[in-house]
């Protein structure tokens, strides 16, 4: 049951952050940027934002960088639209941009990371 909530509420902050990004902040560089994920921590203290950025390097970082400026109005509307006993605080990076194959690919690399060495 405790699973269930936590994908609630991840996708209730996923809807929203999309929302306000798309129409609340009127920054021409924020246009075209999708929130593709959402991770609650287990104590529901921290959320990480994963979003994806059309623009490319250099340019999707200073996208990032000018998320990370306005959190604090994103966290206090979040606050707002959503009831929380904590509202979250919100780390942005950038989504993965990879193909099936680099994906398949990736998460296997992720598997074999988590599992121990043979000694």
């Amino acid at each position: 049951m405790e699973g269930r909530r936590y994908e609630r509420v991840s996708e209730a902050i996923r809807l929203e952050l999309t929302e306000m990004i798309a129409y609340e902040l009127e920054d021409p560089r924020l246009a075209g940027i999708e929130v593709t994920d959402v991770q609650v921590a287990p104590d529901m203290k921290k959320v990480a934002v994963s979003v994806h950025v059309p623009a490319q390097g250099e340019e999707a970082e200073k996208v990032i960088e000018l998320l990370k400026t306005t959190k604090g109005f994103l966290r206090k509307e979040l606050a707002a639209r959503i009831d929380l006993f904590h509202t979250p605080e919100i780390y942005f990076n950038l989504a993965l941009n990879l193909g099936s194959r680099e994906r398949v690919q990736h998460l296997l690399k992720r598997i074999q990371r988590g599992r121990p060495k043979d000694s």
